[in-house]
């Protein structure tokens, strides 16, 4: 049997090298490919249209028995998206440091970079053996940047450089925006949020951020005294607040009048040092009496009047404050400095908010972000995460049961015939899914044990687990 399996396993390497040939050559997606030969009603490669399929790339090297039996060994009843994406597409990771090259050939060819450890490469061409050398090479495009070229897949000795590997796939901990761009946008670049149970491809990365450093401010808000820590500029270079120059500080004691005319005026009161105005209209210079003059609104008694700012002796009474800002987009005012355990927050600053500045601006250094670009398996949406520990984890379509549950024969519960109990501990594979139905997280899986094949629950409406990958 073992002898068997590996003589199919052979043709299928074929095959799929065949496959993934034709693929290349249209310019096509493997998601395309798939549908190509998929009945609509089904989502389902049948067994006929992938002999059809066969027959027309490798002529009569295969009877049709033999094929047959390669479309089963891949999935009994029809290959579905997931079983066709894996026979087509392989993927390695680098277990051992070694060169990216632009040509099959060693002898000739040119180094393009070297290939990091751990990092995951998609199968494009090959493997085939270098017969002046004697090593086994394939040609593969990197996940981390995209960059396609030759690699050593075993060396001349037996040493191993590439190891095969599922292909990368993530699943959300915790609800994520997913981003049209590379770089982090915030609300204004966001496709949609990713919920916590939904599993992602990966199509691109990881890739590593240098993030510029965040500016901070503890402030009070001029409105209704409000304190707390608020974001200036972020680690994105997104600019929630800046200086606003519509806000003088009193730097000598000044008088505030009635009218512009420093000669035909009344003093309506004293300004004292440190005090705050805002400025309603100017600066005005009045050349015959060559002072400078704005109109003001006094924030400690909202008395409006005219101030001069800087006298015929170059003396100067108020300036614009370096301390208080101007709210450009809404922004928390949290107790605590770093915004990433920023603590309780105090409320949202609004747009066009005044804060005076009480500490700060501080900087605010931040760790380089992971990035990854994804395609959601739930409905095919492609973009870019931040990868972190909290919010995504590696995932694979082995699952095992934590808590017996029943095996149904139909995505929905009610009403739903019942195959069989699947067993606290017994493992499944996934076929189809996760599918978020009617607020219960379902999948399609078959059980190791038996072949059992029906639809299962992950998580209840309740968010009790049933099953973990």
């Amino acid at each position: 049997r073992n002898k068997l399996g590996a003589i199919v396993e052979a043709r299928l390497a074929q095959v799929s090298s065949e496959m993934r040939t034709q693929m290349q050559g249209k310019g096509t997606s493997v998601d395309k490919y798939f549908l190509e030969l998929a009945a609509p009603s089904t989502d389902k490669i049948s067994e006929e249209a992938f002999c059809r399929r066969v027959q027309a790339l490798l002529g009569e090297a295969y009877r049709a028995e033999q094929i047959s039996m390669m479309c089963k060994h891949i999935e009994d009843g029809g290959i579905c998206r997931r079983r066709f994406q894996g026979f087509l597409q392989q993927y390695f990771a680098v277990v051992k440091g070694i060169a990216i090259t632009n040509d099959f050939a060693i002898s000739t060819a040119t180094t393009l970079r070297k290939a990091e450890l751990d990092e995951i490469f998609e199968l494009v061409a090959g493997p085939k053996i270098d017969e002046s050398s004697g090593v086994t090479r394939m040609k593969g495009r990197s996940l981390v940047d995209g960059r396609e070229g030759w690699i050593t897949l075993m060396g001349n000795q037996g040493s191993c450089f590439l190891q095969e590997v599922e292909k990368p796939y993530f699943v959300c901990q915790a609800d994520a925006p997913l981003e049209k761009e590379f770089k982090a946008d915030g609300d204004a670049g966001s496709l949609r949020t990713v919920k916590a149970d939904e599993v992602l491809e990966l199509i691109e990365g990881p890739r590593k951020v240098e993030l510029s450093p965040g500016l901070r401010v503890k402030g009070k808000a001029v409105s209704d005294g409000a304190l707390g820590w608020f974001t200036v500029k972020d680690k994105n270079g997104t600019v929630f607040a800046e200086a606003d120059i519509k806000y003088y500080s009193c730097t000598s004691s000044v008088a505030m009048t009635d009218n512009q005319d420093i000669k035909d005026c009344k003093v309506l009161r004293k300004l004292a040092v440190g005090e705050l105005f805002t400025l309603e209209e100017g600066p005005i210079e009045e050349t015959d009496a060559g002072v400078t003059r704005v109109k003001g609104k006094a924030l400690k008694d909202d008395i409006v009047g005219w101030i001069t700012t800087k006298g015929n002796a170059g003396t100067v009474y108020a300036e614009p404050s370096t301390k208080h800002f101007c709210v450009l987009k809404e922004v928390p005012l949290t107790k605590k400095f770093p915004s990433g355990d920023c603590g309780e927050e105090v409320r949202k600053l609004e747009k066009g908010e005044a804060v005076q500045g009480l500490e700060g601006p501080k900087e605010e250094v931040h760790a380089p972000e992971i990035r990854v670009r994804v395609k959601a398996v739930a409905d095919g949406v492609e973009g870019w995460l931040t990868k972190t520990k909290a919010n995504m984890k590696p995932w694979t379509p082995h699952y095992t049961c934590k808590v017996a549950t029943p095996l149904h024969e139909g995505l929905a519960v009610e009403g739903a015939t019942v195959v069989r109990e699947a067993g606290a501990g017994e493992k499944f594979e996934l076929l189809e899914g996760p599918t978020e139905h009617e607020g219960v997280l379902r999948m399609k899986a078959q059980s190791e044990k038996d072949d059992a094949v029906g639809f299962v629950t992950i998580r209840d409406k309740d968010g009790k687990r049933f099953f973990e990958s």
